[in-house]
């Protein structure tokens, strides 16, 4: 009871001792927000929030892969919250556009857009995903190996100067 009045009672001084740099962030311009959307857009950022609804369709349909009886109802009822999650895909999306609105300038991000659209931001865009599976299918095992290394070490270290863990 105590440690969660403590931890409202820190997490309201956190909001009164920030109140002050939200009020003193910079208006952002309907024009800054369009090019930070299109970035978000452009980089494929936003593809990671409308794949939440093809990833939720499709684990109600494995779900129900034994029970056919279900297979009507249960498009209908996907198919009737496809614009609720369109509606949230969206509110995210203006999330991520403010975000990066704030990150970086309009004449940067416009640059941004411009690489994005160029050829060459094409090419790129259409094997980053590739890419990013290959180099998640070596980046666990690392992560695995490196923490292990790394702690073996931490150890060794302690050890020479007299602790045990």
């Amino acid at each position: 009871m105590i440690r969660r009045f403590l931890a409202q009672a820190a997490l309201g001084l956190a909001l009164v001792c920030a109140a002050p740099a939200f009020a003193q962030a910079p208006a952002l311009t309907p024009s800054h927000l369009q090019v930070a959307r299109e970035v978000a857009e452009l980089t494929g950022i936003t593809q990671t929030f409308s794949g939440i609804f093809n990833e939720f369709e499709k684990n109600v349909q494995e779900l129900l892969a034994t029970r056919p009886e279900m297979k009507k109802d249960s498009d209908a009822v996907v198919a009737a919250l496809k614009p609720e999650a369109d509606k949230r895909i969206d509110e995210m999306t203006k999330t991520a556009a403010e975000v990066f609105a704030r990150k970086m300038n309009e004449a940067d991000l416009k640059e941004v857009a411009g690489f994005f659209k160029s050829p060459v931001g094409q090419r790129y865009n259409a094997m980053r995903r590739e890419a990013m599976d290959d180099l998640f299918s070596v980046l666990q095992p690392w992560t695995l190996q490196t923490s292990q290394y790394l702690f073996d070490r931490f150890s060794q270290e302690m050890r020479k100067r007299g602790h045990s863990l």
